[in-house]
Protein backbone atom coordinates (compact mmCIF):
# COMPACT_ATOMS: atom_id res chain seq x y z
CA UNK A 1 0.00 0.00 0.00
CA UNK A 2 0.85 3.92 -0.58
CA UNK A 3 1.17 6.10 1.99
CA UNK A 4 -1.51 8.62 2.16
CA UNK A 5 -0.23 12.12 0.84
CA UNK A 6 1.82 13.82 2.79
CA UNK A 7 1.73 18.02 3.38
CA UNK A 8 5.45 19.43 2.78
CA UNK A 9 6.16 21.47 6.16
CA UNK A 10 4.66 24.98 4.48
CA UNK A 11 1.36 23.85 4.57
CA UNK A 12 1.88 21.67 7.81
CA UNK A 13 -0.14 23.85 10.24
CA UNK A 14 -3.03 23.16 8.45
CA UNK A 15 -4.63 19.93 8.85
CA UNK A 16 -4.85 17.75 6.20
CA UNK A 17 -8.09 18.21 3.87
CA UNK A 18 -9.66 15.85 2.68
CA UNK A 19 -10.21 15.50 -1.07
CA UNK A 20 -13.12 17.43 -1.91
CA UNK A 21 -15.46 16.86 -4.92
CA UNK A 22 -14.11 19.14 -7.67
CA UNK A 23 -16.15 22.41 -8.82
CA UNK A 24 -18.88 21.84 -10.65
CA UNK A 25 -18.97 23.98 -13.95
CA UNK A 26 -22.37 24.04 -15.72
CA UNK A 27 -22.90 22.78 -19.36
CA UNK A 28 -25.72 23.61 -21.11
CA UNK A 29 -27.46 24.18 -17.79
CA UNK A 30 -26.56 20.72 -16.18
CA UNK A 31 -24.13 20.43 -13.46
CA UNK A 32 -21.22 17.91 -14.38
CA UNK A 33 -18.43 16.50 -12.12
CA UNK A 34 -15.03 18.08 -13.34
CA UNK A 35 -11.99 15.66 -14.17
CA UNK A 36 -9.74 16.25 -11.59
CA UNK A 37 -5.94 16.07 -12.11
CA UNK A 38 -2.91 15.48 -10.21
CA UNK A 39 0.44 17.00 -11.40
CA UNK A 40 3.99 15.53 -10.91
CA UNK A 41 6.19 18.56 -11.79
CA UNK A 42 6.25 22.19 -12.01
CA UNK A 43 8.88 23.06 -14.36
CA UNK A 44 8.68 24.72 -17.31
CA UNK A 45 6.01 22.87 -19.06
CA UNK A 46 4.13 22.15 -16.01
CA UNK A 47 3.97 26.28 -15.08
CA UNK A 48 2.66 26.42 -18.53
CA UNK A 49 -0.01 23.82 -18.39
CA UNK A 50 -1.15 25.13 -15.25
CA UNK A 51 -1.60 29.18 -16.64
CA UNK A 52 -3.13 27.34 -19.95
CA UNK A 53 -5.50 26.14 -17.94
CA UNK A 54 -6.62 28.92 -15.45
CA UNK A 55 -6.63 30.91 -18.96
CA UNK A 56 -8.92 28.64 -20.95
CA UNK A 57 -10.69 26.94 -18.16
CA UNK A 58 -14.54 27.83 -19.53
CA UNK A 59 -13.09 27.72 -23.38
CA UNK A 60 -12.02 23.71 -21.68
CA UNK A 61 -15.35 23.19 -19.91
CA UNK A 62 -17.28 24.01 -23.20
CA UNK A 63 -15.77 21.88 -25.38
CA UNK A 64 -14.55 18.48 -23.14
CA UNK A 65 -18.37 19.15 -21.90
CA UNK A 66 -17.32 19.12 -18.13
CA UNK A 67 -14.14 21.13 -16.18
CA UNK A 68 -11.19 20.19 -15.60
CA UNK A 69 -9.41 21.14 -12.46
CA UNK A 70 -6.09 20.98 -10.94
CA UNK A 71 -6.89 18.86 -7.26
CA UNK A 72 -3.15 18.46 -6.40
CA UNK A 73 0.71 18.87 -7.38
CA UNK A 74 3.94 16.82 -6.18
CA UNK A 75 7.05 19.09 -6.69
CA UNK A 76 10.31 18.96 -5.26
CA UNK A 77 10.45 23.13 -5.94
CA UNK A 78 7.49 24.31 -3.44
CA UNK A 79 9.00 27.81 -3.99
CA UNK A 80 8.21 27.31 -7.70
CA UNK A 81 4.50 25.76 -7.23
CA UNK A 82 3.94 28.75 -4.37
CA UNK A 83 2.31 31.71 -6.98
CA UNK A 84 0.37 28.93 -8.81
CA UNK A 85 -1.04 27.74 -5.51
CA UNK A 86 -1.92 31.28 -4.62
CA UNK A 87 -3.95 31.67 -7.36
CA UNK A 88 -5.43 28.86 -7.42
CA UNK A 89 -6.19 28.02 -3.85
CA UNK A 90 -7.86 24.56 -2.83
CA UNK A 91 -5.19 22.80 -5.19
CA UNK A 92 -3.20 20.46 -2.30
CA UNK A 93 0.72 20.66 -2.24
CA UNK A 94 2.14 16.98 -1.92
CA UNK A 95 5.53 15.55 -1.66
CA UNK A 96 5.40 12.29 -3.10
CA UNK A 97 4.96 11.36 -6.52
CA UNK A 98 4.04 8.13 -5.13
CA UNK A 99 1.27 9.47 -3.02
CA UNK A 100 -0.41 11.72 -5.53
CA UNK A 101 -0.71 8.39 -7.70
CA UNK A 102 -2.97 7.20 -4.61
CA UNK A 103 -4.79 10.11 -3.99
CA UNK A 104 -8.63 9.54 -4.20
CA UNK A 105 -9.11 12.63 -5.08
CA UNK A 106 -7.27 12.47 -8.60
CA UNK A 107 -8.55 10.77 -11.64
CA UNK A 108 -5.86 11.51 -14.52
CA UNK A 109 -1.79 11.73 -13.22
CA UNK A 110 -0.17 14.61 -15.36
CA UNK A 111 3.62 13.28 -15.41
CA UNK A 112 5.61 16.56 -16.60
CA UNK A 113 9.02 15.61 -14.38
CA UNK A 114 10.81 14.40 -17.10
CA UNK A 115 13.79 11.68 -16.79
CA UNK A 116 13.71 7.81 -18.40
CA UNK A 117 13.61 5.95 -15.12
CA UNK A 118 12.21 7.82 -12.13
CA UNK A 119 8.89 8.34 -13.26
CA UNK A 120 7.76 4.73 -13.82
CA UNK A 121 6.92 3.69 -10.53
CA UNK A 122 4.86 6.38 -9.86
CA UNK A 123 3.17 5.64 -13.27
CA UNK A 124 2.96 2.29 -12.49
CA UNK A 125 0.95 3.12 -9.10
CA UNK A 126 -1.21 4.91 -11.02
CA UNK A 127 -2.60 2.52 -13.11
CA UNK A 128 -3.00 0.42 -10.00
CA UNK A 129 -4.51 2.65 -8.20
CA UNK A 130 -7.16 3.60 -11.22
CA UNK A 131 -6.23 6.66 -12.60
CA UNK A 132 -5.46 7.74 -16.00
CA UNK A 133 -1.66 8.83 -17.14
CA UNK A 134 -1.25 11.34 -19.44
CA UNK A 135 3.18 12.60 -20.17
CA UNK A 136 5.09 14.25 -22.31
CA UNK A 137 8.15 12.45 -22.14
CA UNK A 138 9.38 10.64 -24.62
CA UNK A 139 12.72 9.70 -23.01
CA UNK A 140 10.32 7.43 -20.51
CA UNK A 141 7.86 6.02 -23.16
CA UNK A 142 11.04 5.25 -25.82
CA UNK A 143 12.48 3.03 -22.57
CA UNK A 144 9.50 2.24 -20.91
CA UNK A 145 6.27 2.57 -22.94
CA UNK A 146 5.82 -1.40 -23.50
CA UNK A 147 5.57 -1.71 -20.23
CA UNK A 148 3.09 1.52 -19.42
CA UNK A 149 0.97 0.36 -22.26
CA UNK A 150 0.68 -3.17 -20.81
CA UNK A 151 -0.17 -1.76 -17.58
CA UNK A 152 -2.83 0.61 -18.96
CA UNK A 153 -4.72 -2.03 -20.62
CA UNK A 154 -4.61 -4.43 -17.44
CA UNK A 155 -6.03 -1.39 -15.71
CA UNK A 156 -8.67 -0.49 -18.38
CA UNK A 157 -6.89 3.07 -18.76
CA UNK A 158 -5.34 5.37 -21.10
CA UNK A 159 -1.85 6.71 -21.47
CA UNK A 160 -1.88 9.94 -23.64
CA UNK A 161 1.16 11.72 -24.77
CA UNK A 162 0.79 13.44 -27.56
CA UNK A 163 3.12 16.42 -25.80
CA UNK A 164 6.01 13.98 -25.84
CA UNK A 165 6.47 14.51 -29.67
CA UNK A 166 6.34 18.15 -31.68
CA UNK A 167 5.05 20.11 -29.29
CA UNK A 168 1.72 21.82 -30.32
CA UNK A 169 1.98 19.67 -33.96
CA UNK A 170 -1.00 16.90 -33.59
CA UNK A 171 1.54 14.44 -35.09
CA UNK A 172 0.39 11.27 -32.84
CA UNK A 173 -3.48 12.09 -33.09
CA UNK A 174 -2.75 11.98 -36.90
CA UNK A 175 -1.09 9.22 -37.15
CA UNK A 176 -2.67 7.11 -35.07
CA UNK A 177 -6.03 8.48 -35.82
CA UNK A 178 -6.36 10.50 -38.77
CA UNK A 179 -4.59 8.10 -40.97
CA UNK A 180 -5.97 4.98 -39.51
CA UNK A 181 -6.92 4.00 -43.45
CA UNK A 182 -3.25 4.15 -44.51
CA UNK A 183 -0.48 2.58 -45.27
CA UNK A 184 2.52 4.52 -44.39
CA UNK A 185 5.30 4.07 -46.03
CA UNK A 186 7.43 6.91 -44.71
CA UNK A 187 8.19 9.41 -42.30
CA UNK A 188 10.90 12.45 -42.66
CA UNK A 189 10.85 14.96 -39.71
CA UNK A 190 12.66 17.62 -37.76
CA UNK A 191 11.91 17.11 -34.47
CA UNK A 192 14.22 18.64 -32.20
CA UNK A 193 13.92 22.48 -32.05
CA UNK A 194 17.46 23.00 -30.27
CA UNK A 195 19.40 21.45 -33.17
CA UNK A 196 17.38 23.00 -36.00
CA UNK A 197 17.67 26.51 -34.73
CA UNK A 198 21.39 26.21 -34.79
CA UNK A 199 21.94 25.00 -37.65
CA UNK A 200 19.87 27.55 -39.48
CA UNK A 201 21.42 30.05 -37.28
CA UNK A 202 25.25 28.47 -39.00
CA UNK A 203 23.61 28.39 -42.32
CA UNK A 204 22.48 31.80 -42.35
CA UNK A 205 25.63 33.48 -40.85
CA UNK A 206 28.35 31.28 -40.92
CA UNK A 207 28.66 30.86 -37.39
CA UNK A 208 30.47 28.13 -35.66
CA UNK A 209 28.26 25.30 -33.51
CA UNK A 210 30.08 26.40 -30.47
CA UNK A 211 28.52 29.83 -31.20
CA UNK A 212 25.13 29.38 -32.39
CA UNK A 213 25.06 26.73 -29.90
CA UNK A 214 25.83 30.26 -27.40
CA UNK A 215 22.95 32.15 -29.22
CA UNK A 216 20.57 29.21 -28.85
CA UNK A 217 21.55 29.18 -24.95
CA UNK A 218 21.23 32.80 -24.21
CA UNK A 219 17.37 32.72 -26.60
CA UNK A 220 16.04 30.20 -24.41
CA UNK A 221 16.28 27.55 -27.34
CA UNK A 222 18.79 24.90 -25.82
CA UNK A 223 19.22 24.02 -21.86
CA UNK A 224 22.46 24.56 -19.84
CA UNK A 225 23.07 20.78 -20.73
CA UNK A 226 21.90 20.31 -24.43
CA UNK A 227 23.59 16.53 -24.38
CA UNK A 228 20.31 15.11 -25.44
CA UNK A 229 19.33 17.81 -27.77
CA UNK A 230 22.16 17.88 -30.25
CA UNK A 231 23.29 13.85 -30.29
CA UNK A 232 20.70 13.05 -31.27
CA UNK A 233 18.76 10.81 -28.90
CA UNK A 234 15.97 13.28 -28.11
CA UNK A 235 15.19 12.98 -31.67
CA UNK A 236 15.51 9.58 -31.60
CA UNK A 237 13.34 8.54 -28.82
CA UNK A 238 10.65 11.23 -30.71
CA UNK A 239 11.15 8.72 -33.95
CA UNK A 240 10.84 5.40 -32.34
CA UNK A 241 6.94 6.70 -30.69
CA UNK A 242 6.63 7.75 -34.54
CA UNK A 243 7.35 4.43 -35.53
CA UNK A 244 5.60 2.42 -33.18
CA UNK A 245 2.42 4.48 -34.16
CA UNK A 246 3.11 4.09 -38.21
CA UNK A 247 4.34 0.74 -38.29
CA UNK A 248 3.65 -0.85 -35.31
CA UNK A 249 7.45 -0.98 -34.73
CA UNK A 250 8.14 -2.60 -31.31
CA UNK A 251 9.29 0.11 -28.82
CA UNK A 252 13.00 -1.11 -28.33
CA UNK A 253 15.83 0.69 -26.97
CA UNK A 254 18.73 1.44 -29.25
CA UNK A 255 16.54 0.30 -32.22
CA UNK A 256 17.02 4.05 -33.51
CA UNK A 257 20.48 5.06 -34.43
CA UNK A 258 21.41 8.83 -33.66
CA UNK A 259 23.84 10.91 -34.74
CA UNK A 260 24.26 14.77 -33.73
CA UNK A 261 25.19 18.23 -34.99
CA UNK A 262 27.99 18.75 -32.95
CA UNK A 263 30.75 18.06 -35.08
CA UNK A 264 29.56 19.67 -38.03
CA UNK A 265 31.59 22.49 -39.28
CA UNK A 266 30.36 26.15 -41.70
CA UNK A 267 32.10 24.87 -44.70
CA UNK A 268 30.11 21.81 -44.32
CA UNK A 269 26.98 23.84 -44.53
CA UNK A 270 28.63 25.93 -47.33
CA UNK A 271 29.28 23.14 -49.20
CA UNK A 272 26.02 22.04 -49.06
CA UNK A 273 24.06 25.31 -50.12
CA UNK A 274 26.80 25.34 -53.01
CA UNK A 275 25.03 22.43 -54.47
CA UNK A 276 21.65 23.55 -53.80
CA UNK A 277 21.00 21.92 -50.41
CA UNK A 278 20.50 22.69 -46.75
CA UNK A 279 21.14 20.54 -43.56
CA UNK A 280 19.16 19.46 -41.46
CA UNK A 281 18.85 17.40 -38.59
CA UNK A 282 16.66 14.38 -39.98
CA UNK A 283 14.40 11.97 -38.63
CA UNK A 284 13.70 8.85 -40.83
CA UNK A 285 11.87 6.10 -40.53
CA UNK A 286 10.71 4.39 -43.52
CA UNK A 287 9.80 0.79 -45.42
CA UNK A 288 12.61 -0.77 -47.09
CA UNK A 289 13.47 -4.19 -48.83
CA UNK A 290 15.54 -6.47 -46.37
CA UNK A 291 18.40 -8.23 -47.29
CA UNK A 292 16.75 -11.58 -46.24
CA UNK A 293 13.12 -10.78 -48.14
CA UNK A 294 10.27 -8.89 -47.61
CA UNK A 295 9.93 -5.82 -46.26
CA UNK A 296 12.24 -3.79 -43.69
CA UNK A 297 12.12 -0.79 -41.69
CA UNK A 298 15.10 1.80 -41.22
CA UNK A 299 15.51 4.21 -38.59
CA UNK A 300 18.00 6.93 -38.02
CA UNK A 301 18.80 10.64 -37.01
CA UNK A 302 21.56 12.00 -38.51
CA UNK A 303 22.42 15.65 -40.33
CA UNK A 304 21.66 15.38 -43.70
CA UNK A 305 21.41 17.73 -46.66
CA UNK A 306 18.13 18.41 -47.72
CA UNK A 307 17.14 20.08 -51.55
CA UNK A 308 16.01 23.24 -51.15
CA UNK A 309 12.84 22.76 -52.85
CA UNK A 310 11.74 20.05 -50.41
CA UNK A 311 9.08 20.87 -47.77
CA UNK A 312 11.61 20.24 -44.31
CA UNK A 313 13.94 23.05 -45.24
CA UNK A 314 11.08 25.31 -44.62
CA UNK A 315 11.24 24.52 -41.16
CA UNK A 316 13.70 26.72 -39.73
CA UNK A 317 14.81 28.11 -36.28
CA UNK A 318 13.29 26.42 -33.18
CA UNK A 319 10.47 24.62 -35.28
CA UNK A 320 9.41 21.20 -35.98
CA UNK A 321 7.94 19.39 -38.63
CA UNK A 322 7.00 16.02 -40.35
CA UNK A 323 6.49 14.68 -43.94
CA UNK A 324 4.22 11.42 -43.88
CA UNK A 325 3.69 9.87 -47.12
CA UNK A 326 0.63 7.58 -46.83
CA UNK A 327 -0.78 5.52 -49.81
CA UNK A 328 -4.30 6.96 -49.38
CA UNK A 329 -3.73 9.91 -48.00
CA UNK A 330 -0.69 10.44 -50.14
CA UNK A 331 2.34 13.58 -48.98
CA UNK A 332 1.57 15.28 -45.78
CA UNK A 333 3.30 17.92 -44.26
CA UNK A 334 2.41 18.92 -40.81
CA UNK A 335 4.87 21.49 -39.05
CA UNK A 336 4.93 24.17 -36.08
CA UNK A 337 6.28 25.10 -32.79
CA UNK A 338 8.02 21.96 -31.65
CA UNK A 339 8.68 22.89 -27.89
CA UNK A 340 8.40 25.84 -25.28
CA UNK A 341 5.73 25.82 -22.54
CA UNK A 342 2.37 27.36 -23.95
CA UNK A 343 3.33 24.81 -27.14
CA UNK A 344 3.85 21.60 -25.37
CA UNK A 345 0.47 22.49 -22.72
CA UNK A 346 -1.72 23.02 -25.93
CA UNK A 347 -0.98 19.51 -26.74
CA UNK A 348 -1.12 18.12 -22.45
CA UNK A 349 -4.61 19.88 -22.46
CA UNK A 350 -5.81 18.27 -25.67
CA UNK A 351 -5.46 14.70 -24.01
CA UNK A 352 -7.09 15.76 -21.12
CA UNK A 353 -9.66 17.13 -22.87
CA UNK A 354 -9.81 13.86 -24.73
CA UNK A 355 -10.04 12.02 -21.47
CA UNK A 356 -12.85 14.56 -20.21
CA UNK A 357 -15.00 13.78 -22.95
CA UNK A 358 -14.60 9.79 -22.53
CA UNK A 359 -12.92 9.32 -19.18
CA UNK A 360 -13.30 6.02 -17.36
CA UNK A 361 -13.96 3.76 -20.48
CA UNK A 362 -11.06 2.09 -21.59
CA UNK A 363 -8.43 3.15 -24.08
CA UNK A 364 -10.36 2.76 -27.55
CA UNK A 365 -7.88 3.83 -29.67
CA UNK A 366 -4.60 1.23 -29.19
CA UNK A 367 -1.94 3.21 -26.82
CA UNK A 368 0.68 3.06 -30.08
CA UNK A 369 -1.71 3.07 -32.95
CA UNK A 370 -1.39 -0.93 -33.90
CA UNK A 371 -2.51 -3.62 -30.55
CA UNK A 372 0.66 -5.51 -29.75
CA UNK A 373 -1.27 -8.45 -31.26
CA UNK A 374 -2.02 -7.27 -34.87
CA UNK A 375 1.74 -5.16 -35.10
CA UNK A 376 3.15 -7.17 -38.40
CA UNK A 377 7.28 -7.11 -37.31
CA UNK A 378 9.08 -5.56 -40.22
CA UNK A 379 12.73 -6.60 -40.29
CA UNK A 380 15.63 -3.48 -38.92
CA UNK A 381 17.46 -2.55 -41.81
CA UNK A 382 21.12 -1.30 -40.38
CA UNK A 383 22.66 2.29 -41.17
CA UNK A 384 25.21 0.18 -43.15
CA UNK A 385 22.54 -1.59 -45.55
CA UNK A 386 20.85 1.96 -45.73
CA UNK A 387 20.92 3.33 -49.39
CA UNK A 388 20.84 6.97 -50.61
CA UNK A 389 23.49 9.75 -52.17
CA UNK A 390 26.12 10.97 -49.97
CA UNK A 391 28.25 14.58 -50.21
CA UNK A 392 31.94 13.78 -49.71
CA UNK A 393 33.90 17.16 -49.20
CA UNK A 394 37.59 16.86 -49.65
CA UNK A 395 39.81 20.01 -48.23
CA UNK A 396 42.73 21.09 -49.80
CA UNK A 397 45.88 18.54 -48.67
CA UNK A 398 48.25 17.33 -51.55
CA UNK A 399 47.43 18.11 -55.06
CA UNK A 400 43.90 16.23 -55.72
CA UNK A 401 43.15 14.98 -58.91
CA UNK A 402 39.82 14.97 -59.55
CA UNK A 403 39.31 12.28 -62.34
CA UNK A 404 41.65 10.04 -60.06
CA UNK A 405 39.33 10.58 -57.32
CA UNK A 406 36.23 9.73 -59.83
CA UNK A 407 37.92 6.73 -60.10
CA UNK A 408 38.98 5.41 -57.28
CA UNK A 409 35.29 5.97 -55.59
CA UNK A 410 34.36 3.66 -58.66
CA UNK A 411 36.58 0.84 -57.81
CA UNK A 412 35.08 1.37 -54.05
CA UNK A 413 31.39 0.89 -55.70
CA UNK A 414 30.33 4.33 -55.18
CA UNK A 415 29.63 6.48 -58.67
CA UNK A 416 29.97 10.14 -58.50
CA UNK A 417 27.12 12.16 -60.51
CA UNK A 418 28.19 15.72 -59.84
CA UNK A 419 31.66 17.28 -58.98
CA UNK A 420 32.15 20.63 -58.22
CA UNK A 421 35.04 22.46 -56.90
CA UNK A 422 34.27 25.21 -54.12
CA UNK A 423 36.75 27.98 -53.85
CA UNK A 424 38.39 28.83 -50.66
CA UNK A 425 36.95 31.69 -48.25
CA UNK A 426 40.53 33.31 -47.39
CA UNK A 427 43.78 33.80 -49.15
CA UNK A 428 46.47 31.05 -49.48
CA UNK A 429 43.95 28.27 -48.87
CA UNK A 430 43.11 25.91 -51.53
CA UNK A 431 39.91 25.24 -53.40
CA UNK A 432 37.75 22.38 -52.00
CA UNK A 433 36.56 19.34 -54.05
CA UNK A 434 32.49 18.62 -53.87
CA UNK A 435 31.63 15.07 -55.13
CA UNK A 436 27.91 13.91 -55.14
CA UNK A 437 27.76 10.41 -55.45
CA UNK A 438 24.40 8.13 -56.70
CA UNK A 439 22.72 6.25 -54.39
CA UNK A 440 24.90 3.61 -52.46
CA UNK A 441 24.49 1.08 -49.02
CA UNK A 442 25.98 3.63 -46.03
CA UNK A 443 28.80 1.32 -45.15
CA UNK A 444 30.04 1.26 -48.51
CA UNK A 445 29.95 5.08 -48.97
CA UNK A 446 31.73 5.45 -45.62
CA UNK A 447 34.66 2.92 -46.75
CA UNK A 448 35.07 4.70 -49.65
CA UNK A 449 35.29 7.96 -47.96
CA UNK A 450 37.47 6.61 -45.68
CA UNK A 451 39.67 4.85 -49.10
CA UNK A 452 39.94 8.31 -50.91
CA UNK A 453 41.18 10.39 -47.82
CA UNK A 454 43.87 7.65 -47.52
CA UNK A 455 45.19 7.22 -51.16
CA UNK A 456 45.17 11.58 -50.95
CA UNK A 457 46.04 12.63 -47.52
CA UNK A 458 43.22 15.52 -47.39
CA UNK A 459 40.53 15.49 -44.96
CA UNK A 460 37.36 13.94 -46.56
CA UNK A 461 34.13 15.15 -44.81
CA UNK A 462 31.13 12.71 -45.36
CA UNK A 463 27.73 13.63 -45.49
CA UNK A 464 24.45 11.97 -46.12
CA UNK A 465 22.16 13.17 -48.74
CA UNK A 466 18.36 12.70 -48.36
CA UNK A 467 16.42 12.74 -51.69
CA UNK A 468 13.01 10.45 -52.11
CA UNK A 469 13.19 10.10 -55.43
CA UNK A 470 16.61 9.16 -56.55
CA UNK A 471 16.79 6.85 -53.32
CA UNK A 472 14.71 4.82 -54.32
CA UNK A 473 16.01 4.64 -58.46
CA UNK A 474 19.06 2.98 -55.95
CA UNK A 475 17.52 0.81 -53.86
CA UNK A 476 16.42 -0.92 -57.21
CA UNK A 477 19.45 -0.58 -58.70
Amino acid sequence: MFAEPALLPAHASAPDPAPQPAAQPRIDGAATTALRVGLIGVGTVGTGVWQLLARNQALLAARAGRGIVMTAVATRSPARAAPLLAAMPGVRLLSDPLALAADPGVDVVLELAGGADAPLPWLLAAYAHGKHVVTANKALLARHGAQLAAAAARSGRVLAYEAAVAGAVPVIKTLREALAANRIDALAGILNGTSNFILTRMAAHGSSYAAALVEAQALGYAEADPTLDVNGQDAAHKLALLAANAFGAPLREGAVHAEGIAQLQPGDLAAAAHLGYAVRLLALARRVPSLQGGQGLELRVHPALLPLSHPLTRVEGAGNGLLVHADAAGPLLLCGAGAGATPTASAVLADLVDLARGAGAAQAVPTFGVPAEGAAALAPVSLDQACGRHLLRVLPGRALCEAGAVRLLARAGVAVRRRAWLCPDAPGQGPQLLLLTAAAPDGVARAAARQLQEATGAQVRHLRVHAEDEEKEGEGA
